[in-house]
C-alpha cells in the first residue's frame, strides 16, 4: 500500500479507512473527530457552504472503526445527541468560547461544546480539567479566520490531546490533518487516512510547514 505522504514518522494514505485499517500494525492512540450521525451540512458560507460530511447519516462508521482499529487508548469527537461509543470511560468537554453556531433560537444559551470520548487507557501527563476551552477559529491570515474542512478542530486543542497520549497516534478521519500538526509538534509519529485526495494535498501542505501561523 503506496502512502500519500511520509516524512519524519508521520505518514497519510487516501482511500477508505475502513479498508486501510487491517493492514496496519496497532497504534498507542486513536485521536479522531469521525462522523457520528448528525448530518452535517455547513452553513459556514465561501469554500465549504453546504458540504457535507460523507458517511455521517448515521454512527455506524464511527463504530465500525471503533472495532477494526488496534490500540490502546482513544480520543473520539461525538455529541450528546449521538449515543456514546461503546467502553466510553469519561467524557472531556470541549467549550468553543463564544464562537459557536446558532443553535435552537427559543433557548436562551448558545450550543458551544462538543464531547470526547475517553476510550481504552495509557494516558499520561498532568491530571487537569475534563473542560478545555479554546476558540473554535481556523488558522488565521491577518484578522481572517482560515478554515480548511467544514469540522475542522483548532490546532491547540488537538495539541492539549495529542500530549496526553505517549505513543504513536493514528486518525482513520484526518480531514485537513490537524491531528498529524499536533503529533508532528509533539515530536509524536502518527498515521492519517483520509478518503478525499483534496484534504490529502491540504494535510500534506501543513505538515510541510515548519512553523505554523498562530490559532
Amino acid at each position: 500500500m503506496e502512502p500519500y505522504y511520509d516524512h519524519g514518522g508521520i505518514t497519510i494514505y487516501q482511500g477508505d479507512c475502513r479498508e486501510i485499517l487491517p493492514s496496519l500494525e496497532k497504534v498507542g492512540f486513536l485521536v479522531t473527530d469521525p462522523p457520528y450521525g448528525i448530518n452535517l451540512k455547513s452553513s459556514r458560507g465561501g469554500h465549504h457552504g453546504g458540504c457535507k460530511i460523507k458517511g455521517d447519516d448515521s454512527s455506524l462508521i464511527r463504530d465500525e472503526i471503533l472495532e477494526l482499529a488496534r490500540f490502546d487508548g482513544a480520543l473520539v469527537f461525538g455529541s450528546w445527541r449521538i449515543q456514546r461509543p461503546a467502553r466510553t470511560k469519561q467524557i472531556i468537554i470541549w467549550c468553543k468560547g463564544g464562537n459557536a453556531g446558532m443553535g435552537d433560537l427559543s433557548i436562551p444559551w448558545k450550543p458551544n461544546h462538543e464531547e470526547i470520548y475517553i476510550i481504552g487507557g495509557g494516558f499520561s501527563g498532568k491530571r487537569d480539567s475534563g473542560v478545555i476551552t479554546i476558540s473554535n477559529e481556523g488558522e488565521c491570515l491577518g484578522r481572517v479566520a482560515i478554515r480548511k474542512h467544514p469540522t475542522e478542530k483548532p490546532l491547540g486543542l488537538m495539541r492539549i490531546l495529542v500530549s496526553k497520549c505517549p505513543g504513536s497516534i493514528l486518525d482513520p478521519f484526518m480531514g485537513s490533518g490537524t491531528t498529524l500538526r499536533a503529533a508532528k509538534d509533539l515530536g509524536r509519529k502518527a498515521i492519517g487516512i483520509e478518503i478525499e485526495e483534496k484534504y490529502c494535498e491540504i494535510a500534506a501542505k501543513r505538515l510541510a510547514q515548519e512553523t505554523l501561523l498562530g490559532l
